[in-house]
């Protein structure tokens, strides 16, 4: 029997090496570009086992004859209508031109349901997107096959492998048009605004991925882990079922609505209250009293408002925004996470602009949270990652050359005593055991006028003025930002906190000194303590370096659970936009 299959399996494949003769020398170059696929499938037959049937044999020669020729021969007719022809290519190449939804028996049911699960379930692509169409679409092609024809079954194949790719590039990547965004950004640059927001772009072989694994391992294994994502998606899925049922009511201007009273509006506020995770007592009631104020609090505070406790018109517009709305804001910072380094340490530094908070987190757990003050308007903080690596006491102050230009000189020309009265000093290098050059018998109007100031080091020393407070914390990169102390500290009570030149200015250096202090060894807090009380300047280099993300979610979940909604200071939310999925 093993003979007579061997016998079979060399028939057809002098029939196939036939055949393939006859397709026009247009079609054999391109043959040859694929790394000599048909010599490949050619022995195919080295790889079957030996209880193989008979059936499957003629399958596999068949299928592989009609999926080189919709790859190859019959490219541009075939690539009219399906999306991902390089990616198509590729997988297929892989395969050795074979199926990877059919086989001889038929549909690979398990691989094609956990396809259509996926996609019918995942919240953050739209009901009536092209995806779910697509996918729509595909789902009645198969119901309505009552018997089977190859053809249309080798271009249903290509046909799932391309909404697979399609899938995946949304759940890996997201839909944010980054290029546009960054377009946008560089017009900004021009207007002499400092804009700059640095995505990380994941390496992913999703073609690997299709050939070797089920597609729930591999979204349980890429659906970021950090940054409360999982949490963001649950609030989603609770908001697409608040969609589909049409919404929520409009709060009304009622005088019901008073601290002491109750009725039907107080009983429909509260039921909101309670979806939303912000009322959270037990008892049943429409009465406006406590329960309810307090949850009005934590309503206004989730949405940046003051919290008074009382429905204010500022709170009611809040309260009716849409569903929509908030459905839109939160797949834009769904995305936004997905282009997150995802942060697998268990140590690592938050600043989200938008909440101008610092977040110091150790095994998942906010370690400790502080004010921040970030980049004004003009001087945006950007977006990025990186390491605090050392941390500077009793910093020395090193203007930019651009605060040189634009705000040094000019006051010096204005008053030549300006340096000496704030305490600054001008050195030709950053050497500073050589003393600073005399100021007076400098030209700076011609220094300016020519274009020389980067000839001449401008900073302030150490002491109460000096503009970096008494610590900063190093992260080396190309804009020249780190955290750092500050002098001005009434700023921290003022919201929004957007003042600095793009640096971020801390409320509590001491205490984030101290918790690097309970697990760097170079770090002594008693030691750390008495050089701050003398001016000279200290280098920690910190043996364990600390991952830092700068990052913009105007949208995300605290540590109470709830999703918190944030002033998106830089205007960035509305710059990008998102193709739907």
């Amino acid at each position: 029997m093993h003979l007579l299959k061997s016998l079979l399996i060399i028939i057809l494949i002098t029939a196939l090496a036939v055949v393939l003769e006859a397709v026009t020398l247009s079609s054999v170059n391109k043959l040859d570009t694929i790394n000599n696929g048909l010599q490949k499938q050619s022995v195919n037959y080295k790889n079957y086992e030996r209880d193989i049937s008979l059936s499957e044999i003629i399958y596999d020669e068949k299928s592989t004859k009609g999926l080189m020729a919709l790859i190859i021969s019959q490219e541009e007719q075939t690539f009219k209508s399906i999306n991902h022809k390089k990616f198509i290519q590729d997988v297929y190449q892989r395969k050795t031109y074979r199926p990877i939804w059919f086989n001889n028996k038929g549909l690979r049911k398990a691989a094609l349901y956990d396809l259509f699960d996926h996609i019918a379930n995942d919240d953050t692509l739209e009901d009536t997107g092209p995806l779910k169409k697509k996918y729509k679409q595909i789902k009645q092609k198969i119901a309505q096959m009552k018997e089977r024809v190859l053809d249309k079954e080798l271009f249903l194949d290509l046909e799932l492998t391309s909404l697979y790719r399609s899938y995946m590039g949304h759940h890996l990547y997201g839909s944010i048009r980054w290029w546009g965004f960054q377009k946008k950004l560089k017009t900004l640059k021009r207007k002499g605004i400092s804009a700059d927001w640095v995505t990380n772009n994941p390496k992913y072989d999703i073609a690997d991925m299709l050939l070797k694994h089920r597609l729930s391992y591999i979204v349980s294994r890429t659906t970021p882990s950090s940054f409360n994502y999982q949490s963001l998606q649950n609030e989603l899925s609770r908001l697409r079922t608040v969609q589909r049922n049409g919404g929520w009511k409009k709060t009304p201007n009622s005088a019901q609505l008073r601290y002491g009273k109750s009725g039907k509006q107080v009983k429909q506020l509260i039921e909101r209250l309670k979806k939303e995770g912000d009322y959270t007592c037990q008892a049943n009631s429409n009465k406006f009293g406590p329960c309810l104020k307090k949850a009005i609090k934590q309503f206004q505070k989730r949405h940046g408002l003051s919290q008074s406790g009382t429905i204010n018109n500022s709170t009611r517009k809040k309260l009716n925004l849409s569903v929509n709305w908030k459905i839109k804001k939160i797949l834009l910072n769904l995305d936004r996470i997905k282009r997150l380094p995802d942060q697998s340490e268990d140590r690592y530094i938050m600043v989200n602009i938008p909440d101008f908070r610092l977040y110091y987190k150790e095994s998942g757990q906010n370690e400790l949270t502080m004010r921040v003050i970030v980049g004004d308007k003009k001087n945006r903080t950007p977006i990025f990652s990186d390491k605090v690596d050392y941390i500077v006491l009793n910093p020395y102050w090193l203007m930019p050359d651009s605060i040189v230009r634009k705000e040094m000189i000019p006051e010096i020309l204005k008053n030549p005593n300006f340096l000496e009265q704030r305490g600054y000093e001008v050195r030709r290098d950053y050497a500073l055991k050589r003393p600073p050059i005399d100021t007076s018998k400098v030209d700076w109007a011609k220094v300016l006028r020519t274009g020389q100031t980067k000839k001449y080091k401008f900073m302030q020393p150490p002491g109460p003025r000096n503009a970096l407070g008494k610590i900063k914390f190093k992260f080396p990169n190309q804009f020249a930002v780190y955290l750092h102390d500050t002098p001005t500290k009434k700023l921290f009570n003022k919201y929004p906190r957007a003042f600095s030149h793009g640096c971020i200015r801390i409320s509590e250096p001491n205490a984030l000194l101290a918790t690097f202090a309970k697990h760097e060894r170079s770090i002594n807090y008693g030691r750390a303590k008495r050089i701050l009380q003398g001016k000279t300047k200290t280098h920690l280099n910190l043996a364990a370096p600390v991952p830092v993300h700068i990052v913009y979610l105007t949208a995300r979940v605290k540590s109470d659970g709830l999703v918190h909604y944030l002033h998106d200071v830089y205007a960035y939310d509305a710059k990008q936009s998102r193709s739907i999925h």
